[in-house]
């Protein structure tokens, strides 16, 4: 009769348990980090990119798996991820940065849905800024920081607790309306992004 449960586990049984990767180990083999010019800020920074993903579970924000690091660039999500080094030394706020660029990868495959949470967005803050550092390089960018941002929040706050949040969000030298107001407008912002399902599951 064949034996059930954690008694009848067989050694070979225990291996193959013991074996299976962790959800942060599978993410971080999945994606390639690449330095631009291999200098010794990009590579720091490439190598501390590569310890988060192996200590955190980020499978759920992983939508592009190309990651550039060079060192004269701004952050940016497209064409390709690419982040600057300029958090080396900072892991929460390198971690913040790289959430942030993949979760417009997020939104660009909701388009439609973005886009409808844009529009509502204009109504509720017909005076946003346009420009760095409170706003982004446009209206409709500045509008779609709000989801981008709030998400980037509730993420953190996942991954590192509220406390290192607040103090990574603080330290934020751009979009400073941008966090400001989803900081002190949550719920409306978060009624927004459940309205139009653009949290990430």
């Amino acid at each position: 009769m064949k034996k059930t449960g954690l008694m009848g586990i067989t050694v070979l049984g225990w291996t193959a348990l013991l074996s299976i990767p962790s959800p942060s180990a599978l993410a971080a083999s999945s994606v390639s980090i690449e330095p631009a010019h291999h200098t010794s800020r990009e590579m720091q920074t490439a190598q501390t990119l590569k310890q988060l993903l192996n200590t955190y579970d980020l499978h759920k924000y992983i939508f592009t798996r190309n990651i550039v690091i060079e060192e004269r660039a701004m952050n940016h999500a497209f064409p390709v991820l690419t982040l600057n080094v300029r958090f080396a030394d900072s892991p929460d706020e390198l971690l913040s940065s790289f959430v942030h660029e993949q979760l417009h990868w997020h939104l660009r495959i909701h388009d439609a849905e973005q886009k409808a949470a844009i529009f509502e967005l204009r109504q509720m803050y017909p005076t946003a800024p346009v420009g760095l550092p409170e706003g982004a390089d446009s209206a409709y960018s500045t509008y779609g920081h709000l989801v981008d941002c709030y998400l980037e929040i509730q993420a953190d706050r996942e991954l590192i607790g509220s406390k290192r949040t607040e103090q990574v969000i603080r330290n934020k030298p751009w979009y400073t309306w941008i966090y400001k107001t989803v900081l002190l407008d949550e719920p409306g912002n978060r009624a927004v992004v459940q309205e139009h399902f653009l949290e990430v599951k």
